[in-house]
């Protein structure tokens, strides 16, 4: 198939409607007699012109459109971020907005906890993107998240599910997929849209989910912590991978807020200033915050959320644990400036 760049297209659409200003003009303006040579050189100077004005016209309204920003669906790293575009606690260009803050949450009487959040907003879905340590999904490797996030120039950064620690679960990552093995927990499916649908991973692979729902990332963990914007509160005795669901720990969450916005959050923990919370006082917090969907990540000492470069929460058990994988959100670059044909 060949491909024709933005250029040829343009100059045959241009040149077709030349034509059609031509062919609109009155019938009888455009069949002038013969021998009035007058007549005739105005009626083509008339085309010239109008077809002129209309080419301008075009001109004008085609480099007026905003660029398409993406990037492929590949393990690379992202671009690198502006430098200028960053504040103190956020960062703005024209493919991403962050906006980054820390705020005590009162959960009863008796208990407040620290809890960091980052508000994301994106330009196209494929600036939400997930990496692994070591930069493939078998490598022996782990890292801080501040390294991988570093490393893939990632603007925002939390720690993802920590795939590699079992062998059960769905592990679908920048379009490729890993692993598929149903363990009966909530599964977040993320696809081409940005759009987030939390179910179970024996669902999703009976129903074959990924290929009919166009799934690009999938985070295995759980459990889900709000379903249509309701906080889901769990029961003890349901199936769950997260240790301590029950007991106050650090925790790491991301949700969706509306079209291609989300919300990442980590709460401190085990320290005398925020002793961490629990899975369902983590639904209430997401839901209060406006989230359509979300979903728990790895939690404990993997709690981990990255800004520019450096950690923003506080991390317990004394820094960092080194995991195996994190979710981030990059800038993008117009899509011409990468794209080789078809879709990223």
């Amino acid at each position: 198939m060949k491909h024709h760049n933005n250029r040829e297209i343009w100059t045959a659409l241009l040149g077709g409607m030349t034509l059609a200003a031509a062919l609109l003009l009155p019938s009888a303006a455009r069949m002038p007699d013969p021998g009035d040579s007058g007549v005739v050189r105005s009626l083509s100077q008339d085309v010239d012109d109008a077809a002129a004005r209309m080419n301008d016209d075009i001109c004008a309204e085609i480099f007026s459109l905003p660029r398409v920003r993406s990037l492929p669906w590949t393990n690379a790293a992202a671009p690198q971020p502006d430098p200028a575009a960053y504040t103190a606690d956020g960062y703005r260009d024209d493919s991403l907005t962050v906006k980054c803050w820390q705020e005590t949450i009162r959960i009863s009487d008796k208990k407040s906890v620290q809890v960091n959040f980052a508000d994301v907003t994106v330009a196209h879905p494929s600036q939400l993107r997930t990496a692994f340590a070591g930069g493939s999904y078998d490598s022996p490797k782990r890292e801080f998240p501040s390294v991988i996030a570093a490393a893939q120039h990632a603007v925002v950064a939390t720690n993802a599910d920590y795939y590699s620690y079992r062998a059960e679960g769905i592990v679908l990552r920048q379009n490729v997929l890993y692993r598929q093995k149903a363990y009966g927990i909530d599964t977040l499916l993320i696809d081409d849209h940005g759009d987030f649908t939390v179910m179970t991973d024996t669902d999703v692979i009976r129903e074959k989910r990924l290929e009919k729902d166009r799934i690009r990332q999938v985070l295995s963990f759980g459990p889900v912590l709000v379903q249509n914007g309701k906080a889901v509160h769990r029961g003890a005795n349901e199936k769950c991978v997260v240790c301590g669901s029950y007991v106050d720990n650090p925790r790491t969450a991301i949700g969706q807020l509306g079209t291609l916005r989300y919300l990442m959050c980590t709460v401190d923990g085990r320290s005398e200033q925020s002793s961490g919370c629990t899975t369902n006082e983590l639904a209430d917090i997401m839901a209060q915050k406006g989230c359509v969907t979300a979903y728990n990540l790895d939690g404990g000492q993997s709690s981990s959320m990255v800004f520019h470069d450096r950690l923003y929460n506080h991390v317990s058990n004394g820094g960092e644990r080194r995991v195996s994988d994190i979710v981030y959100f990059a800038t993008a670059v117009p899509e011409e400036e990468w794209k080789q044909g078809g879709t990223p």
